[in-house]
């Protein structure tokens, strides 16, 4: 299969993938979020609560610096830790409203959406390990990290916070992607099965 064989196959997926999500309501998906509280809530103060001091280079680097702590490791652990409570959220979600277990669905519904449940898991985990291994990709250093963060936020026109924000919320769709694939490989119709 050609590469762009493969990214046509990856962009189909997406699209089912948004196309399934669409019948969810923002009410619900809204107390979803509300749910998962303390570690929604974290990731949206770090993201959000940010002053003008903060989003210098010296403020960024202190910021990811002092996330990185929490788990013992320094500036280049921070995006992973910023990560980790967004990945979390976005499975939980994931799995409690497009994934959810319905005693009246047809077993292979039902075996499809316990494997995606698993899958979003295992991709959220994953995206949490690969936006600490994406933060050091060019360097380990206080410079080559601002450096990766601030060419990844270039991408939309960001810098280094942008950049954090990504690896940040890129987990997320890891775990949908994932999820979604697992699903449908499993046989998961969307709920459209007889029975």
């Amino acid at each position: 299969m050609s590469l762009e064989d493969q990214d046509d196959n990856i962009r189909d997926l997406l699209k089912e993938g948004i196309g399934a999500a669409k019948g969810i309501s923002n009410v619900k998906v809204a107390k979803e979020v509300l749910k998962t509280g303390t570690a929604a809530g974290a990731a949206v103060s770090a993201a959000t609560g940010l002053t003008v001091a903060a989003t210098s280079g010296a403020g960024i680097t202190s910021g990811l610096a002092a996330a990185g702590s929490v788990v013992g490791g320094g500036m280049a652990m921070g995006p992973a830790v910023l990560a980790a409570g967004p990945s979390y959220a976005g499975a939980k979600i994931l799995n409690d409203t497009l994934f959810k277990d319905k005693p009246e669905l047809p077993s292979e519904e039902r075996s499809a959406r316990s494997a995606a449940r698993k899958a979003t898991g295992i991709g959220a985990a994953a995206g949490v390990a690969g936006a600490g291994a994406i933060t050091v990709a060019g360097g380990a250093s206080g410079a080559a990290i601002m450096s990766t963060l601030a060419g990844i936020g270039g991408v939309v026109g960001g810098g280094a916070i942008a950049g954090t924000a990504i690896i940040a919320i890129a987990p997320v769709a890891a775990a949908g992607a994932i999820g979604y694939g697992v699903y449908k490989f499993f046989g998961g119709k969307g709920g459209k099965g007889k029975g």
